[in-house]
């Protein structure tokens, strides 16, 4: 018989942690996480740990358990974007990595949550070290699978992987020469509605307006657009890869509706410039969405040398 969950400890997760349980045990026959695993397609220790309210789970895993759960997604979609945007600015340490979907995660040795806890015997402990054994070449076998999935999406940014496996905007620091600092990488963002928008300056998702944010709106054709910010420059760029300062020598003035979801598909790398500060934003599309102008993207930001 498995075992209860540990109580969900105080703190500023503690009401999302014990919503998602509660989720959980009022779903159509309160699926244990090994069952919910297999809807949500993330392993049962994934799931446990998205309600264990000790970090807060990517967006991924928890929409993944929500919709697994029967839930609201969109109303979640906001609910973690409000939380995530609080914990960025006061407790960063309590925001997860990203976890592998389940047929990567899900290898032996994993840890079991409790309500998947059972009690055996030898006969049960003998069955488990062969299912280990003879795991380690599944491992093998998983892992480089996975390598050539990464690989095959950085080379065809086109495809569907793209959306969730994508390089870096900049595929290396910028050079002594250049002209510009880092002074973020890589930061992924997921925007929920156009009522939020990316804070360029700070890389993060913030729910009002800042010096320089970028936000989405319909594009004037119903399917969607990136709203760039006034006195802003953009180049689409062609190339898998851009610097700063390629930006700055291509930019020129946005359209006025801004950069449409059609033009800049995921895996398409864009570029932002201020005409005020100088600063450069180059931005790769990780995800979109024309029926509430959701996005998703990877973000690198750079301030003019002085």
């Amino acid at each position: 018989m498995g075992r209860r969950e540990t109580p969900v400890p105080d703190g500023p997760l503690r009401e999302f942690a014990a919503d998602l349980r509660e989720l959980r045990t009022n779903a159509p026959g309160t699926p244990t996480y090994r069952e919910l695993a297999r809807k949500a397609n993330y392993s049962p220790s994934v799931l446990s740990r998205a309600a264990a309210g000790h970090t807060l789970p990517t967006l991924d895993v928890t929409l993944a358990f929500v919709a697994a759960c029967g839930g609201d997604v969109e109303e979640w979609r906001r609910r973690w974007t409000r939380l995530h945007v609080t914990l960025q600015r006061a407790y960063p340490d309590l925001i997860s990595e990203a976890d592998e979907p389940r047929d990567a995660a899900d290898g032996p040795g994993e840890p079991t949550p409790p309500d998947d806890t059972a009690t055996g015997g030898t006969a049960a402990a003998g069955a488990a070290t062969g299912r280990v054994t003879g795991g380690r070449l599944l491992v093998v076998a998983a892992v480089a699978a996975l390598a050539a999935a990464v690989a095959l999406a950085v080379a065809s940014p086109w495809s569907s992987e793209a959306k969730h496996r994508v390089a870096p905007p900049s595929s290396a620091a910028p050079s002594p020469t250049s002209a510009y600092d880092p002074v973020y990488l890589d930061r992924r963002l997921p925007l929920p509605d156009y009522n939020f928008y990316f804070d360029l300056q700070t890389g993060v998702v913030a729910e009002g307006d800042g010096p320089w944010s970028m936000s989405t709106n319909s594009g004037g054709d119903g399917h969607g657009a990136f709203e760039i910010p006034d006195g802003t420059d953009v180049y689409i760029s062609p190339e898998p890869s851009l610097t700063p300062d390629r930006c700055a020598a291509q930019a020129s003035p946005a359209p006025s509706y801004g950069v449409r979801f059609r033009r800049v598909p995921p895996g398409t790398l864009f570029c932002l410039r201020s005409r005020g500060t100088g600063a450069i934003a180059l931005i790769r599309v990780i995800e979109t969405d024309d029926g509430n102008y959701a996005a998703k993207i990877s973000l690198d930001y750079y301030q003019r040398r002085r």
